[in-house]
């Protein structure tokens, strides 16, 4: 019941099966449900919100997760137009590293962000923002980070942001970058 009374309110949904959704809802947290039979022990919810402040460097230097040097190395890296590549485990920050990098980003670049999940931030006035869709209940509609990062390269950005790369799409993303599409 409680899952039921919790979907209206969503900007996006994803439901693959009559048993699981994925929604992003209106202040762009993100839910999951599922339900029996696949919750063996009953339905699973589960909500992640994100902070109403954006964090920024002074943050990571205050936790201690940067130093001076490695912020002016990144920044470096960022202006220079270097690839990067953010990796870690699941709830390790790469998405807030990201946004914060972000922020060197030029603003009279066009950026195109491509994600899963929409959750980067960018604060540039010229931001492409793509996301996914997985394919609806009868199989079909499905668009794959693959698909977006094809297309975003259409559209002469500057920089293409892939939020999270977890399978063939790597390869698109590495010819990206082989294609003059640095940053």
């Amino acid at each position: 019941m409680q899952v039921i009374f919790l979907a209206p309110p969503v900007k996006r949904t994803d439901c693959t099966t009559k048993s699981s959704a994925d929604a992003r809802l209106a202040d762009g947290s993100r839910f999951n449900a599922i339900i029996p039979p696949l919750a063996l022990d009953g339905s699973l919810v589960s909500i992640r919100r994100f902070g109403k402040r954006a964090l920024g460097i002074p943050d990571l230097l205050g936790f201690k997760s940067l130093t001076e040097d490695m912020v002016t190395f990144l920044s470096a890296c960022i202006q220079g137009r270097m690839n990067v590549i953010i990796s870690g485990g699941t709830g390790s920050g790469k998405t807030s590293l990201l946004n914060i990098l972000s922020s060197f980003i030029p603003d009279d670049e066009r950026v195109a962000t491509i994600e899963d999940a929409a959750e980067l931030r960018l604060q540039q006035p010229h931001v492409i923002r793509m996301e996914t869709r997985p394919q609806n209940i009868e199989g079909s509609g499905e668009v794959t980070i693959r698909d977006l990062v094809r297309n975003a390269l259409r559209m002469r950005p500057d920089r293409v942001i892939v939020g999270e790369c977890r399978g063939e799409e790597a390869l698109d993303m590495l010819q990206a970058m082989n294609t003059g599409h640095d940053g």
